[in-house]
């Protein structure tokens, strides 16, 4: 291994947070962003405007372009807003004063405000004075103003509007003679925050703008080399870059830090990715705080909802589109949006979708003879193959593979969410099963199953063959009264099959099609617990709708 590499991935195990060092091995260049951001700052009156959704590598390149910068002899003033204390945002003055004394100890000169601030003239008169014959006529090696985090101004709407302005003003003037033409301006933004600016009094439409793309998949696949796993040159690596890539959709931070887990061997790399989406998965925190900032905006929220259950690009208004695709939530095909990545997709078609809302959109589907596909493997339980985990007559997980799953979601929702379980029984099947004959039946139950891959559209919950004509739906993070509607509606849905029973013919059959009943229970489980409290109570439940004629729902709580 490379000792820079080693060194970087053995001594404190860097988790992926902030820039990269100049020296990092995992700086990965997007080409031509690079080139063009160190041509332009070397031109008189530039300004360079990096932007991006946050953690997509803004410092990273910042940090570039000013070592590019100053192996010119460039002089550097970086200033990260960050570092802006409560005082210095008390007003317009006191901003600037403190703006241009940081810049003064920047370039290592005695700051001389007072000689050139007048309070006749008023502050940004008063701070272009002192920079244009202050700080600029200092030396004749042209100065590079870097203002990193400028978004964090914009709490401060009033001094930001002005500030701004004052920044557009200077460009301007950096295209005409004297001081100021030695003047490159560079600031870097976050696009997740809205700018509620004019637009044409401030720095954010002239210039170049810079605008960081993900990753592609060769850039993937070059960053992965130089972690130097032990699996990449084989097609198993390929397949798991390629799961990464549609995982994250090339997101430079949520690649560097699954490869960072891949390299700690803490789970196997398709468990890691598997767990991705859950509260318990490496992107809980990135993916929490999108949530909030949707939830935060209803509209904007109810915009991404569209995104992501529809089946093709739409259109959204234009300033959902400009807030989505500023938070990194989606990608514009023309004037049509998607999806940025699956993480997105499928996480907040969780978060995002109460159950009522999954089904009434499946039921739209349906009308317009839409289907959905079929549902996605389930992921490897220790000790079995894939095989070992299916039912092969209806290729839905088996009673094992339900179980291992229900130990697991137990353990996370512990005293944290509710878990909610439906138990399902076709009705009468036994004496249907000995009317019309097996293959009839195998049919039945194949037909029950497609239904059911239907109706369970979130990614982490469960549809399995519990046994015979029994199925069991395990609905994390879903209240009794949701995973009751949850039935109701594959009740509704069975009778609608169709599959005829004639009662007038088969003894006992107290309907001409079949049924289902179901036992719905919920639980928020305690310490101490274990999920056999929800499996009996769910086949209590079951049991009173047998009782009761069957092709009904009995829901109660699990005690």
């Amino acid at each position: 291994m490379q000792p820079v590499l080693q060194n970087f991935l053995e001594s404190a195990k860097a988790f992926p947070s902030g820039p990269l060092s100049l020296d990092s091995p995992l700086y990965i260049e997007r080409p031509p962003l690079e080139q063009l951001a160190y041509s332009e700052i070397l031109q008189p009156s530039s300004l360079l405007r990096i932007k991006a959704a946050r953690s997509m590598g803004k410092s990273s390149l910042l940090n570039r372009v000013l070592a590019h910068a100053e192996a010119q002899a460039y002089q550097l003033v970086h200033l990260d807003f960050q570092e802006a204390e409560a005082a210095a945002l008390a007003s317009l003055n006191a901003f600037l004063r403190w703006f241009s004394t940081y810049a003064s100890y920047s370039l290592q000169l005695t700051p001389r405000l007072d000689d050139y601030w007048d309070s006749e003239v008023g502050s940004k008169i008063s701070c272009s004075l002192y920079w244009q014959s202050y700080l600029l006529s200092a030396s004749q090696q042209p100065l590079v103003l870097a203002l990193s985090n400028i978004d964090l101004l914009f709490d401060q709407a009033p001094i930001a509007a002005e500030f701004l302005a004052l920044l557009r003003a200077w460009y301007e003037k950096s295209k005409q003679s004297g001081n100021w033409r030695r003047l490159r301006l560079i600031v870097v933004y976050s696009t997740d925050v809205y700018v509620p600016l004019d637009i044409n009094q401030s720095p954010f439409n002239v210039g170049l703008p810079l605008k960081l793309p993900p990753f592609t998949p060769e850039q993937v696949t070059e960053l992965a080399g130089r972690y130097e796993l032990d699996w990449l040159e084989n097609e198993l690596g390929n397949l798991r870059l390629a799961a990464l890539q549609q995982l994250t959709g090339g997101h430079p931070y949520l690649v560097n830090l699954a490869l960072y887990h891949f390299c700690r061997a803490e789970l196997p790399p398709e468990e890691l990715l598997l767990r991705s989406t859950t509260e318990s998965g490496i992107y809980a925190d990135h993916l929490r705080r999108l949530l909030n900032l949707l939830q935060a905006e209803p509209n904007l929220e109810d915009a991404f909802k569209q995104v992501i259950s529809a089946d093709a690009p739409i259109r959204l208004d234009s300033a959902s589109t400009y807030k989505l695709d500023g938070l990194g939530l989606i990608t514009l095909q023309g004037d049509r949006a998607i999806p940025s990545c699956d993480l997105y997709r499928l996480y907040f078609k969780e978060k995002l979708f109460s159950y009522r809302e999954v089904i009434l959109k499946l039921e739209h589907l349906n009308r317009a003879g839409i289907r959905f596909g079929s549902l996605s493997a389930p992921q490897t339980v220790a000790g079995t193959s894939q095989n070992q985990q299916l039912d092969a007559m209806t290729q839905l997980p088996n009673r094992q593979y339900f179980e291992a799953c229900l130990q697991a979601e137990w353990q996370k929702a512990s005293q944290q969410y509710s878990l909610s379980l439906i138990w399902l029984d076709i009705d009468y099947f036994k004496v249907y099963n000995e009317t019309y004959g097996e293959a009839a039946g195998d049919r039945c139950l194949q037909q029950l199953a497609a239904t059911l891959r239907q109706v369970i559209q979130r990614p982490h919950d469960l549809v399995a063959r519990y046994s015979g004509e029994e199925f069991v739906l395990l609905l994390p993070q879903t209240d009794l009264a949701e995973a009751a509607f949850v039935a109701e509606t594959i009740c509704a849905q069975m009778v609608a099959l169709n599959i005829a029973c004639d009662s007038a013919t088969v003894d006992g059959l107290p309907s001409s099609v079949l049924t289902v009943s179901a036992g719905v229970a919920a639980a928020t489980p305690q310490a101490g617990e274990a999920p056999a409290k929800l499996l009996d109570a769910a086949s209590r439940a079951l049991y009173q709708s047998k009782r009761q004629g069957g092709n009904r729902v009995t829901a109660i709580e699990a005690r």
